[in-house]
């Protein structure tokens, strides 16, 4: 699904709400509050048939004039708006997001939500009630146009809940458990991987120093014990140190995970030492 497609599913959930008129005249007074005002009256511009007819049916149920001035608009006379009465909930700020928002898609790596308005005045008093309930609007100008903007996750998400658009925000928080889970499952791959490269690295390393203190008569720098220890690492590459520690108990060689991890390194100094003079 594309962010066109999620945004228009939102609004189809706003616009199947059964209204009554005090619900009609908030969703309304969204609508009209993202319009350009001029002459008393609001020039909403509609791109979409669907909620082109629905603001139609709304305006004649609450017998309110407009005119279709162009084939994609209506100006509705603000006048007849009982104003006096507006809510600024639920359905005032679902208004506003039928005419002039837009969401990214809920499965996008992307998060962005949008509302745009003509009236800078109306942008700025829109975003600070939406910032005392604790979100992270911003507002910039582009094309004589007033955005106002959100790109945190969890913002989005309780944005949709305030206008009760539950469904999508289900979708959404749904997108959310789904990306973290496999952003989680993709750091856990890439640490694995990380873990296979270091002990392979580890390996070689470990081999070409036994390879070297054999070669230059050194084992006498080593105990018995260190020097057993040794071939059963040697034949056990895999192994992890606590693993090694069991296999050696089983031979008598007893000695800590930590006292083998030192019996490593003493075989790595020895070689990088003697490896050094050589050179």
């Amino acid at each position: 699904m594309d962010s066109g497609s999620f945004t228009l599913n939102i609004k189809k959930e706003i616009m199947a709400r059964q209204l009554n008129k005090s619900q009609k005249l908030n969703l309304l007074n969204g609508i009209v509050t993202s319009a350009k005002i001029k002459n008393n009256q609001a020039h909403v511009i509609l791109n979409n048939l669907e909620i082109y007819e629905f603001l139609k049916k709304i305006l004649l149920s609450l017998k309110i004039n407009f005119e279709v001035s162009q084939k994609n608009s209506i100006d509705i006379d603000i006048n007849l708006i009982e104003s006096t009465q507006i809510k600024k909930e639920r359905d005032f700020f679902a208004g506003i997001f039928l005419v002039s928002g837009s969401i990214s898609d809920s499965k996008s790596v992307y998060n962005h939500l949008e509302l745009n308005f003509f009236e800078e005045e109306n942008a700025k008093a829109i975003v600070k009630i939406l910032n005392d309930h604790n979100l992270n609007f911003k507002i910039i100008e582009r094309r004589s146009k007033y955005i106002a903007y959100v790109k945190k996750l969890e913002d989005i998400c309780d944005f949709l809940k305030a206008i009760e658009a539950i469904d999508s925000y289900y979708e959404f928080e749904v997108s959310k458990i789904e990306r973290d889970y496999l952003n989680n499952i993709n750091r856990i791959t890439n640490f694995d991987i990380y873990n296979q490269e270091r002990i392979a690295q580890a390996n070689v390393l470990f081999l070409h120093n036994l390879k070297f203190i054999k070669e230059n008569n050194l084992e006498e720098k080593f105990s018995p014990e260190e020097l057993r220890f040794f071939k059963i690492k040697k034949e056990n590459l895999d192994s992890s140190l606590s693993e090694l520690t069991q296999l050696a108990i089983k031979q008598k060689i007893y000695k800590s995970r930590s006292g083998f991890n030192h019996t490593l390194m003493k075989l790595k100094k020895i070689a990088e030492k003697f490896d050094t003079k050589n050179k």
